[in-house]
């Protein structure tokens, strides 16, 4: 079991060694595997260690009532020349005549007590009695023999119709059962008609009205107003069941308006992730016109018009592109009207992203003072963005390893057992 310890240990820390070292993937895996083996190891351990086990050549009993129990030894005969697995069967020590007494004085206490149920004493048995199976905490089975059984039945209930007002006496057998001891223990007891509370007799009287007024010939079934004297009000149960469909029809509203937003932060969050994924090459292709001498409208007016002619020969060549289509509207406002400098301002805001506001703010400050410098900085913004989308590809590939962790642990703990169940239920078997 030590040894297991040891392994699991050495495995788990050497596993968190190669995790800061970055060697996971090539060197952590087989310190995984070897501290998960470890682990398994000392539960199997842990499974079998059984404590006060006593020497080599004895085997100490299980306390009384605990059952047999077995013990895998390896014999060996030299003479023989015998070497192998055997199982020897031990029984639970077995009680002395005195510790036997005890234990059914006990036992006899506890079942006249649990006998009883509701009652108060076996001279006034009024209510149900309790009929046990076993006592003792199971060590003790119990069976039941009545000399009357019209009076009480196997299930501890009385029989109203057979009883006398003045009460029926009835000898009750209980056999106690302790390993191959048995002993019958005899008592009586006196039965008389169940005593009823105001409740259960008025419950009674109603039925009794009710079946009388079953029997009638009209058209009509009068409810009783008043039974023993108390007046009965009788309504009509409610149906709830249109009131629970608007409850569910509420819980479906609030969980289609959830999904609604979840699917929309979804969108949103896809949408965001395509701009960024095509901010570095708009970037380039912007760049580029404006190296050729073109303006920042004819690049843009260019660009645009690439995107519309490519789309217009296929769609499934030229998929949407998000940043395009902003361009396209920034486009078409320009050819409305709308000043250069709003339209660039307008398509930063529309967009939402940091990097494209980072690019309307330079196309509005080349408005302003010129075009000179303003390569030089798109080439910078689009180095950044190479950067950041790299950086984003190696995020993305690290979140993706922790999520496929726990399957492929998950994955090693099953190859782990079934290899090591057939190979402890062969030795079991041997």
């Amino acid at each position: 079991m030590y040894l297991c310890i040891g392994v699991a240990l050495v495995g788990m820390v050497s596993y968190l060694v190669c995790i800061k070292m970055g060697r996971r993937k090539d060197l952590g895996i087989y310190f995984l595997i070897l501290a998960v083996s470890g682990v398994f190891g000392v539960l199997i351990c842990l499974q079998e260690d059984v404590p006060d086990r006593g020497s080599a050549d004895e085997i100490r009993r299980p306390e009384p009532g605990s059952g047999t129990t077995e013990e895998d030894y390896v014999l060996s005969v030299e003479d023989l020349s015998i070497e192998e697995p055997y199982r020897i069967m031990v029984e639970n020590r077995h009680l002395t005549k005195g510790e036997l007494e005890e234990l059914f004085g006990q036992a006899v206490e506890e079942l006249e007590r649990t006998f009883l149920g509701e009652n108060e004493s076996l001279d006034r048995i009024t209510r149900k009695v309790v009929l046990a199976d076993s006592i003792m905490e199971g060590r003790i089975d119990v069976s039941w023999s009545f000399d009357n059984y019209e009076a009480v039945n196997l299930s501890g209930e009385l029989q109203e119709d057979a009883l006398k007002k003045e009460g029926t006496l009835v000898e009750v057998t209980a056999t106690l059962v302790y390993e191959e001891t048995q002993m019958e223990h005899r008592f009586s007891m006196m039965v008389y008609p169940p005593e009823k509370t105001k409740k259960e007799q008025f419950y009674e009287l109603l039925e009794q009205d009710l079946d009388a007024k079953n029997r009638g010939t009209g058209d009509v079934f009068p409810l009783p107003k008043e039974v023993a004297g108390y007046a009965l009000v009788w309504e009509r149960k409610k149906d709830h069941r249109p009131y629970t469909i608007l409850l569910l029809g509420l819980c479906a509203m609030a969980g289609v308006a959830i999904g609604k937003k979840e699917d929309l932060r979804k969108a949103k969050k896809k949408r965001d992730e395509m701009l960024m994924a095509e901010y570095p090459q708009m970037l380039s292709q912007l760049a580029l016109l404006l190296g050729a001498g073109m303006t920042v409208s004819n690049a843009w007016e260019r660009m645009v018009l690439n995107y519309e002619n490519r789309r217009a020969g296929s769609l499934e060549a030229c998929p949407e592109m998000p940043v395009y289509e902003e361009m396209r509207i920034t486009y078409h406002q320009m050819k409305d009207g709308v000043g250069e400098r709003m339209a660039y301002e307008q398509f930063g805001e529309r967009l939402g992203l940091q990097a494209y506001r980072r690019l309307a703010t330079l196309l509005v400050q080349n408005l302003r003072k010129g075009t000179a410098g303003l390569c030089r900085l798109l080439e910078k913004e689009m180095q950044d963005a190479f950067d950041a989308r790299e950086s984003d590809a190696k995020k993305r590939g690290e979140e993706l390893q922790t999520k496929l962790l726990l399957p492929m642990m998950l994955m090693l703990g099953l190859v782990i057992v079934i290899i090591m169940i057939p190979a402890i239920a062969g030795f079991q078997v041997q």
